[in-house]
């Protein structure tokens, strides 16, 4: 997610802070809605621990490709259909 580099009006913050939003604002462009990052986190269910899971998991992956731990595609999908 990029983070613009001009700050919010200071009445927008002001409901952020008191309800964390959504919030649907007016643009040149068109109509945009904005929220606090806490509050979209909830929405999407995602918590620190999924974040630190999905790094781990992606670190172990990494580890295993340094590690030549790692298999063709192709012999995968192979033993996957001669296996019912």
């Amino acid at each position: 997610m990029e983070t613009p580099s001009l700050p919010i009006a200071p009445e927008t913050e002001s409901l952020l802070q008191q309800h964390g939003g959504p919030l649907t604002l007016a643009g040149q462009l068109g109509e945009y809605v904005v929220m606090r990052a806490d509050v979209y986190d909830a929405m999407l269910g995602i918590v620190a621990d999924d974040e630190a899971e999905t790094l781990a998991s992606v670190r172990r992956g990494l580890a295993d490709m340094a590690a030549g731990r790692m298999r063709d595609l192709d012999e995968v999908f192979g033993d996957l259909d001669s296996n019912p």
